[in-house]
């Protein structure tokens, strides 16, 4: 049976939240589209996300009040039957402090149970992952996908702490990139994603900045999926629009793929991470326990 995607996000299937509700803890929240996402549900009625939204001089912010989402919700892996991708929380942060245990171990059975599924868990606290699972003894399972949001070299410590954390695959989301991340070290790392930040207030990225993320993923030999440029003056075709055509219609034109295109230095950087066969990871874990 073939998959039907149900996610505008180009690198996973389905989005699931079996929890929603989170708070601000670093630059590359300010403009989380999921702030302003949650504070429209809860004004819709929806139960689940009051109280996780409040407004401060017109601006949505996340309050820190979690709350586990809705039986159905909760249980939409065990309901799509094709194997497919799942992004876990986009409308939170599985790894967040107020998240419980008990929350945590009941999503985690659910991945377990459906292991046709990969789930990709993404933190911007992955300091809580190995804490978790000493406390819990929970195992770690071999179609769960363990990454770190990491937008600028302020937070490059997220690296570090990630590679630390035994998982099937690691992976980055240097998305939305704000300034520029430095001289990283993606040794252990399976996959990272890049992408300029886009709606609404959206702040600029730089091409040299990209350039940078996109050579290391080269010199490390790490697949690299550059979602999109954000908005259309972060794109640097639109330098090359002839007279009498703006910048962003020419970007619109000649690069339509994500938000302000995703051409970068002429090609798509669509790349995944390469499979890994039940034999490989186990032998990639012994390695790393060595």
């Amino acid at each position: 049976m073939e998959k039907r995607r149900t996610t505008g996000i180009e690198w996973t299937d389905h989005t699931w939240n079996p929890m929603v509700g989170c708070s601000v803890i670093s630059e590359g929240c300010t403009n989380c589209y999921a702030m302003a996402l949650a504070a429209r549900l809860e004004g819709m009625g929806n139960r689940y996300y009051d109280g996780t939204t409040k407004e401060v001089h017109g601006k949505t912010y996340w309050t820190g009040v979690i709350r586990r989402n809705s039986v159905s919700a909760f249980n939409k892996p065990r309901t799509i039957k094709p194997p497919s991708i799942f992004f876990v929380n986009s409308m939170s942060d599985f790894f967040h402090d107020n998240v419980t245990d008990a929350d945590r171990m009941d999503a985690l059975l659910v991945m377990a149970e459906c292991n046709r599924h990969q789930f990709q868990i993404l933190t911007k606290r992955p300091e809580n992952i190995r804490p978790f699972f000493q406390r819990t003894k929970a195992p770690i399972l071999k179609n769960v996908w363990l990454g770190a949001t990491v937008e600028d070299n302020r937070v490059s410590d997220r690296i570090d702490i990630l590679r630390g954390v035994p998982a099937a695959i690691r992976f980055l989301s240097v998305e939305p990139l704000i300034a520029p991340l430095g001289r990283a070290d993606f040794r252990g790392i399976d996959w990272v994603i890049t992408g300029g930040e886009s709606g609404p207030g959206a702040r600029p990225m730089r091409v040299e900045w990209m350039r940078e993320v996109r050579d290391l993923c080269l010199e490390y030999g790490t697949p690299h999926f550059f979602k999109q440029w954000g908005i259309p003056r972060n794109n640097p075709i639109g330098l090359s629009a002839p007279a009498g055509v703006s910048h962003d219609t020419w970007v619109y034109r000649n690069d339509p793929i994500g938000k302000g295109g995703s051409l970068l230095d002429g090609r798509h950087w669509k790349e995944l991470p390469r499979d890994f066969t039940v034999a490989a990871y186990d032998e990639k874990l012994l390695e790393e326990k060595a």
